[in-house]
């Protein structure tokens, strides 16, 4: 049997999701540069979240914490280090919400140049109708109140633009995620209008899982990979065409930033543990 590196997993990031990307040259929540094997340069950002900020205006993240909610490190354990928590306290439309860039820095846009995109995270529970749950890369204005999730209809805003995963509770089915996608002022693509999207994440309970995504410029591709497997093989992989992504609902003409973002549709408490993210750009 003939094996290589990338079929290895591990709770590292992904090798056949990075690859053409070498490792950061430092590695922390700020920007930082990458080079790749032959030589390109590329910016981006990895966060092990070995520390961690207490609001908004003292680093690199803007927090939204709805009352009652926290967005903040945990202590470390045997088994589990630097972890940054995002607490759900049951209250109904409350929300949590982590964005890199404070809400004005967005340097990644879904143009000319490869993208990678990819955190590890765990879920308490995944128990159906109770919580909306993305993440990818949003615009700046997603980090606030009703800017990712509305109230009530469970299902993103309509005014921003977004690539990623995502998880509605009017699913009511096991917090299963699709692959996602909006142009603002579009109609949200995911399973439910592309089959191949659908369920790409199917998590258990407090067990971590990969999951990010690749923009090839040339051609014009986005797939989707969780725990370094494309979902759907060669079959019927979670990838959008060269024609899907020239079509008006892609959004490709604004800058992202890496956003994770919790809203609760019930009152239920949740917790979602982040033990890393990180994403890159070729120059």
């Amino acid at each position: 049997m003939l094996l290589t590196m990338d079929d290895f997993d591990s709770r590292l990031p992904s090798g056949r999701l990075w690859k053409g990307f070498a490792p950061p040259a430092a590695m922390g929540p700020l920007g930082t540069h990458w080079t790749t094997p032959s030589g390109n340069p590329a910016f981006g950002f990895f966060d092990n979240f070995n520390s961690f900020q207490a609001t908004t205006l003292e680093g690199p993240y803007l927090i939204l914490e709805g009352s009652g909610c926290t967005v903040e490190q945990i202590a470390d354990t045997d088994t589990e280090k630097g972890i940054v928590q995002i607490s759900m306290d049951g209250t109904d439309n409350d929300e949590g919400v982590l964005q890199w860039g404070r809400g004005l820095g967005a340097p990644f846009k879904l143009a000319d140049k490869d993208l990678v995109f990819e955190c590890r995270f765990a879920l308490s529970a995944i128990t159906a109708s109770k919580w909306d749950i993305g993440f990818g890369l949003g615009d700046v204005g997603m980090g606030v109140t009703d800017k990712f999730f509305v109230d009530t209809a469970s299902s993103l805003a309509t005014d921003a633009d977004f690539l990623g995963f995502a998880h509605l509770a009017a699913d009511a089915t096991a917090a299963h995620f699709d692959g996602s996608y909006i142009v603002a002022s579009g109609t949200h693509q995911d399973g439910d209008t592309k089959t191949k999207l659908n369920a790409l994440i199917q998590p258990v309970a407090a067990t971590y899982v990969k999951a990010g995504f690749r923009y090839r410029a040339h051609p014009r591709t986005v797939e989707w990979y969780v725990n370094n497997v494309l979902p759907g093989g060669n079959i019927t992989p979670a990838r959008l065409t060269t024609s899907e992504v020239d079509a008006s609902s892609f959004p490709d003409g604004t800058l992202l930033a890496p956003i994770f973002a919790v809203k609760s549709q019930s009152a239920d408490a949740l917790t979602v543990k982040l033990d890393w993210w990180g994403a890159a750009q070729l120059l």
